[in-house]
């Protein structure tokens, strides 16, 4: 049966759900920007639009969004994201450069890196991590313990830890150093052992504006620069309430939402739904797109497309990623063009484009019992109002996540409407 379906935000789960759905649905896709949600954020360089956040990605971790952009036609471009680290001193103590051999990557470190005692330390656990992890993963040795425990218990150096795999994963995710470490080390070893280092990464070509385009033609209605007053159920569907006398009703409503932003809406959410989408936390998060050199390595010798800083008076990394040197329609700009994450030092005013603050979700040991909550509340018989998005399916909260738990609504509507 066809159903008219409400998807409250146009990000990359929203956007997921309205392909699958939109060929056998009538889709409203209701979004706050004027533009689609996974594309809000841009910023309009001289050499073009630059994502913010930027979005990259490798097949070994996406593969439902490799298969979602194949095929609603999105080509993706190979990219170089090799990364350096530099200590709190300015010193750049670690660093690797990608070199593509047979489909895959191999990173190299320089030979007189390896005098140094954090190098080699950074290695050599690394080394045994890869070797180790995915094999305890597979076997659910794994289970139920944080990353930090586990390195700990397993006596990673310092070095390793401190300064390679935490801040690492603080910069994928987005998150504290701190949230690291309570981070499932499941997750983290699922991430490893699917080409993480040894992938090539990708981005969409055109980025997220691309996506979007790609997404949207299966969407009836998209309405943007939408205020939306409350959702509640009614005997017949779901009726959303802009403010200004147009109530809309729907078979179904899809919150393609971060968690905390859907109690705020769902006027009539139950105990059962409160509790699980108020334990989802966040985290704030400040990007900055800038010209300002002082946020990279000292020595420009040392700058890589990627670059981690760290500082013993902040728990989490500054990533400045070199727009310049990953993303090939910028190298040409005559100055260089820096996204950076978490800046722990203020950007010249004068060199700033564009500042955001996002929020992100903090994964952790009590995540996904609030998962399975979630998904027995999928199950329930006549349910009208879903739930999705980059924290609504086991991972690391990133694009793929997204994809997925927009893919399972999907598959569950089309089974309950019969289609």
């Amino acid at each position: 049966m066809r159903e008219r379906i409400a998807i409250i935000g146009s990000g990359m789960a929203g956007l997921a759900a309205a392909w699958y759905l939109g060929e056998q649905h009538e889709i409203t896709v209701f979004e706050k920007h004027g533009r689609p949600g996974i594309a809000a954020h841009g910023v309009d360089a001289a050499t073009g639009r630059i994502d913010v956040p930027l979005r990259v990605i490798y097949p070994g971790y996406y593969p439902q969004l490799f298969a979602l952009l194949q095929e609603s036609g999105v080509a993706v471009e190979a990219l170089d994201a090799s990364l350096s680290f530099t200590d709190a001193a300015g010193q750049c103590y670690f660093r690797y450069t990608n070199v593509g051999v047979r489909g895959t990557t191999i990173p190299l470190i320089s030979p007189l890196a390896l005098l140094r005692r954090d190098p080699r330390q950074i290695l050599t656990d690394l080394g045994r991590f890869m070797l180790q992890v995915p094999a305890e993963h597979v076997q659910g040795q794994l289970r139920g313990m944080s990353i930090g425990a586990y390195l700990a218990d397993h006596g990673y150096s310092p070095a390793f830890i401190n300064k390679f795999l935490v801040p690492c994963f603080a910069g994928i995710n987005t998150v504290s150093n701190d949230n690291v470490r309570h981070t499932p080390a499941e997750l983290i070893a699922g991430y490893f052992s699917r080409g993480f280092l040894f992938s090539k990464v990708f981005r969409a070509v055109g980025g997220a504006s691309a996506i979007a385009a790609a997404l949207t033609p299966r969407v009836r209605e998209a309405r943007f620069d939408a205020q939306i007053r409350s959702i509640r159920r009614s005997p017949n569907g779901v009726v959303i309430d802009t403010g200004n006398g147009d109530n809309a009703q729907f078979d179904r409503v899809i919150f393609a939402t971060q968690a905390n932003q859907v109690l705020p809406l769902l006027e009539d959410a139950s105990r059962a739904e409160q509790a699980v989408l108020g334990g989802i936390r966040y985290g704030k998060v400040d990007m900055v797109m800038h010209h300002d050199t002082r946020l990279a390595p000292r020595r420009r010798a040392d700058w890589s497309p990627v670059n981690y800083l760290l500082s013993d008076a902040h728990d989490r990394p500054m990533v400045t990623i070199w727009i310049n040197a990953l993303l090939p329609a910028h190298q040409a700009s005559p100055e260089p063009v820096f996204q950076t994450i978490n800046p722990h030092i203020e950007p010249n005013p004068e060199q700033v484009l564009q500042r955001t603050v996002l929020e992100r979700p903090i994964i952790d040991l009590r995540s996904a019992p609030l998962l399975s909550r979630l998904d027995a509340l999928h199950a329930e018989r006549d349910r009208r109002v879903f739930f999705c998005g980059s924290y609504a399916a086991n991972g690391i909260p990133l694009l793929e996540s997204a994809t997925a738990s927009a893919k399972a609504i999907a598959q569950r509507i089309q089974r309950a409407a019969g289609a």
